[in-house]
């Protein structure tokens, strides 16, 4: 994190804890979360996949406080911003626009980029569209009231929202046993995200129309998350028990899946209702050669739903985020100004680093001042930043370069700083002055240009240790945790 010493929040319970209640609270909540299946697959000193050992989620002990005001007003804004991304995916002129740079350098986003051009010019749509999103958030400390400034926009492969919600029920069973008061369970919000987002998986399954289609989800093989699928894949079928998930690579898709002459997808025989992803957000993903890339065409080609469709993934990227900071742009896409200004208040300062006037004077300011930007690619999945000396260098090495302009410059957050204990495999429970980054979940479902579901999901916290730049969890940098309204 940045070197200034941002405020430090109390904690939920006076810390630290006495060394017997701390033994007995984290063999609780080890155990309680080996019991919910609060779990993921075991990985390997080698970093393999083990699919026959598990072991409990990354948690923190305890939950995190969080203003009330702050987590109440990015939940109200959700829906909104659930729109914003819609119109801003509709609209071709200014999505052209605003990648037009990106994808000179950027030889990922233009390859998304091919794909979405293809679609279009042939003339194809997606008669229902499903997008299960995550906007993410930190608490600003620079202002005297504190603030909330948005982190990044996730439109693909939105994770936790199954585990996020089992990780609440687990964090008021731990404070119910060391807590005194009575009422403490007030100050933790309700998360319903895995069956708010089962909802909108099932509402676009049937308004595809076919019960006999099925969901496929697309996947990692092996899957360290499976965990967090398979509750949300259980939730749908408890919400309509004629839903029947396959579970498919991009690889297995190029190679068996097909399309008819009317459009439908079949993968293995089966039609395709719904193609959910939880795969094809990072090269990596790509790098079996061209039947992974054969499989997402032909997904975008079907009358299929993907969630997310192809336009929905582009407007995910740092630079469509980054233009939408532009004075004037949010006015583009909303009508309400209270809203308008409430959403551009989210914004932490963002700079394109195209090879220009403006570009050059934010690459300087980057070089000048590492400590107070990070560095961003268009890129998901954490672990993919410069922060510091790095981010310094790594300019420096772009200078007068084009491939500059496929990363972006944000300001970097002063964020506030909370005790608490992190639970994670073979490492002994101790306090550590952390960070929170707050995700609140959103859902949108359309058919043609009627909006059929446009609500938030639920949450999932994630802190990580103070000294920790990166905040993927999946990558070891972060854990899970929940908020405590304060």
């Amino acid at each position: 994190m940045a070197t200034s010493s941002p405020p430090t929040k109390d904690s939920c319970v006076p810390l630290p804890l006495d060394p017997e209640v701390l033994n007995d609270l984290q063999a609780s909540s080890k155990d309680w979360a080996l019991t919910h299946g609060l779990v993921v697959m075991y990985m390997a000193p080698d970093q393999i996949c083990c699919p026959d050992r598990i072991t409990y989620v990354p948690h923190t002990l305890l939950p995190s406080p969080v203003p009330r005001r702050l987590f109440e007003r990015m939940v109200s804004l959700q829906p909104h911003i659930n729109l914003l991304m819609h119109r801003v995916a509709e609209d071709r002129e200014f999505m052209t626009s605003a990648l037009k740079s990106t994808i000179k350098v950027d030889d990922f986003t233009a390859k998304l980029f091919e794909i979405y051009e293809e679609m279009h010019q042939a003339g194809y749509t997606k008669p229902v569209k499903l997008t299960l999103l995550r906007s993410d958030y930190m608490i600003d400390t620079t202002s005297p009231q504190h603030a909330m400034k948005q982190i990044e926009i996730n439109t693909m492969a939105s994770s936790f929202g199954g585990l996020s919600a089992n990780l609440t029920h687990l964090h008021k069973y731990t404070l119910g046993l060391h807590s005194s008061e009575d009422n403490f369970e007030v100050n933790i919000p309700e998360n319903k995200s895995v069956e708010a987002l089962a909802e909108g998986m099932v509402k676009a399954w049937q308004l595809y129309g076919r019960r006999e289609a099925v969901v496929c989800y697309m996947v990692c093989c092996p899957e360290q998350n499976i965990f967090d699928q398979r509750l949300l894949e259980f939730m749908m079928k408890k919400k309509d028990s004629g839903i029947r998930v396959i579970r498919r690579s991009l690889t297995d898709v190029g190679k068996r899946g097909r399309l008819s002459e009317d459009r439908r997808l079949f993968v293995d025989g089966s039609e395709v209702a719904v193609v959910y992803y939880r795969v094809g957000y990072v090269p990596s993903h790509f790098c079996c050669g061209e039947k992974a890339w054969d499989a997402k065409l032909l997904a975008e080609k079907s009358l299929a739903v993907t969630c997310p469709s192809i336009d929905w993934h582009l407007a995910g990227t740092k630079k469509i985020q980054q233009e939408l900071s532009r004075p004037g742009v949010l006015e583009k896409f909303l009508d309400n100004p209270e809203i308008i200004d409430d959403i551009r208040a989210t914004f932490a300062g963002q700079y394109h680093l195209e090879l220009n006037e403006e570009g050059d004077a934010a690459a300087a300011m980057g070089i000048q001042n590492p400590e107070g930007y990070v560095l961003k690619p268009q890129r998901e999945g954490g672990g993919n930043n410069f922060y510091g000396e790095e981010l310094s260098q790594k300019l420096r090495e772009l200078e007068g370069k084009e491939e500059r302009a496929a990363y972006i410059l944000m300001e970097r957050v002063q964020p506030q700083v909370v005790s608490n204990y992190e639970v994670r495999g073979n490492q002994p429970v101790e306090m550590k002055d952390m960070v929170s980054e707050l995700g609140i979940f959103g859902i949108f479902v359309s058919k043609g240009s009627d909006t059929v579901l446009n609500t938030s999901a639920g949450q999932l916290l994630r802190t990580k240790n103070i000294k920790t730049d990166e905040g993927g969890l999946m990558t070891g940098s972060s854990c899970m945790d929940s908020p405590y309204l304060v």
